[in-house]
């Protein structure tokens, strides 16, 4: 009888943490989600926002200037961004997420709204320059947050979700801008009051984060002090936040700098980088070229990322699901491949082609879209150590803007209507993705195998010849072996049975 009884008390307990699992999950999902979703929003608007301007009137004639240096004006942002985002991110470990992020929102609301003032193009340099420096500590800051919280097998949907707001953004901006800009009968022309219009929201999130938001899940106000245990004691497996030594946080530090992993990610990164911020700047201008009026150009794009966010959802819910990432990669680039090709391929100037450049130009779009959140999941869930993980987010995230300071200059108006060397330079980036996701893939394939075949010899299991030529059967005896151990995969190489949390 004593033996029956803890059995059930066992099975009550596994069911009563799987319940408090998915209560914890559900009020992150409820309370958290949604102010750190619009926080996103607003400051991919904020930045973004240039490109719906541009096809309204604020373009290089406005600012009397050539193509190729408004183009630079723009992509300054980047270069500022790159500049200050670690220092920034140094700020937000010191004062705190809850406290940092209100202030540098308020900080590039305020200056996104300065734009409507820019009379030339050193103006323009001045306060891009500006707005990448406030802009700098949001985005990795905002993504680390959200991994306090959540376990790495729920992360690819989050992040999915704040990667399609990319898309939504520039939707909300396309149907916003349709209306703003037709302002008429004031002293300011439509863009500038589409600048002075859409920093407002911004202003008063920034009042809501600070009062909602707190440090962490240790003192977060719409968890239970249960609750708040249970999130840290849960993440704790994979490199949540816990306390640790000074000396471990130094070689976590090290090895961010030193680990080859990182660097490849960041190639992968920057050259996604480089398509996906053509799009962001440059979709209204591309789809204009297709027959439309600036006005109707801005309607035209919602359709477009409305698509593109369903396609970024599925893909990045699949990839949770059956825990991929290099397939579902994989399936993106070729979708971009099969966009950019057909842009190239058509005629720009026949306009019973515009359809059929329309459909490539969507079809760019949902592939290259797609990348970003499964890229993000991919090198942060394969970085061990809360520390490490920190600063190679960083650094990745960082210096894959050089691929969006590439992207913003590769669409330059003189270009138009086919934007054949800005397709080429994007089908480069592409394809070079395409090797990169292979060779990791393969990579860590095998750094899979031979650590199924540790645990072989650690558990004295024999190894025959059958079993060598048998991956998949080698991956189950090793899972089977490690399952009452600690649920942790240093180097997840898509599915791979060891890391038995996420299944």
């Amino acid at each position: 009888m004593p033996e029956e009884r803890h059995e059930n008390d066992a099975h009550e307990e596994a069911s009563y943490d799987k319940a408090l699992e998915r209560r914890v999950v559900r009020k992150c999902d409820i309370y958290m989600l949604p102010i750190l979703t619009m926080v996103y929003l607003l400051g991919v608007l904020d930045r973004n926002n240039v490109g719906n301007a541009a096809i309204a009137g604020f373009d290089y004639k406005y600012l009397h200037t050539t193509p190729e240096l408004y183009n630079f004006a723009v992509a300054i942002y980047f270069i500022s961004y790159m500049i200050f985002e670690i220092p920034s991110n140094l700020v937000t470990k010191i004062l705190g997420f809850h406290i940092w992020l209100p202030i540098i929102m308020v900080c590039w609301a305020v200056i996104s709204m300065s734009q409507a003032v820019c009379t030339n193009v050193p103006h323009l340099i001045i306060i891009r320059f500006l707005l990448g420096m406030a802009e700098a500590g949001f985005p990795p800051s905002v993504i680390g947050y959200v991994g306090l919280f959540y376990a790495r097998n729920e992360l690819t949907l989050r992040l999915a979700i704040f990667m399609a707001l990319v898309t939504i953004a520039g939707a909300l901006s396309g149907i916003a801008a349709f209306f703003i800009v037709q302002i008429s009968g004031t002293s300011f022309l439509g863009f500038q009051w589409l600048f002075i219009i859409e920093g407002i929201p911004t202003i008063l999130t920034a009042i809501v984060v600070a009062l909602f938001l707190t440090r962490g899940p240790g003192d977060a106000r719409f968890l239970t002090s249960e609750e708040r245990k249970f999130v840290i004691d849960r993440l704790r497996p994979e490199g949540g936040p816990t306390e640790i030594d000074r000396n471990t946080a130094k070689a976590q530090i090290k090895l961010a700098f030193t680990d080859v992993q990182v660097y490849i990610y960041l190639i992968m990164l920057l050259c996604a980088s480089i398509t996906f911020n053509a799009l962001n700047f440059f979709l209204p201008t591309l789809i204009k070229q297709l027959g439309y009026t600036s006005v109707q150009a801005q309607l035209m794009v919602v359709p477009t990322l409305l698509i593109a966010t369903v396609c970024v959802i599925f893909n990045c819910w699949a990839s949770d699901k059956y825990q991929t990432r290099a397939w579902n990669l994989m399936v993106a680039h070729i979708t971009s491949i099969i966009g950019l090709i057909g842009m190239i391929a058509t005629d720009a100037k026949n306009p019973s082609l515009y359809p059929l450049r329309y459909f490539f130009t969507v079809i760019l779009a949902c592939g290259s879209y797609s990348v970003i959140p499964i890229s993000y999941s991919w090198f942060s869930c394969n970085t061990v150590g809360q520390y490490k993980r920190s600063v190679s987010i960083a650094i990745i995230l960082s210096l894959a803007n050089f691929g969006a300071v590439i992207g913003v200059q590769i669409y330059p108006a003189t270009d138009a209507p086919a934007f054949i060397n800005g397709n080429i330079i994007c089908l480069s980036a592409v394809l070079a993705q395409v090797i990169l996701v292979i060779g990791m893939k393969l990579y860590l394939d095998s750094l899979n195998k031979k650590r199924d075949l540790v645990i072989l010899v650690k558990h004295n299991y024999k190894y025959d010849f059958e079993l060598k030529n048998n991956k998949k059967k080698l991956r189950e005896i090793a899972m089977k072996l490690v399952e009452n151990e600690p649920k942790f995969d240093e180097v997840l190489c898509d599915k791979h049975p060891n890391w038995r949390y996420i299944t």
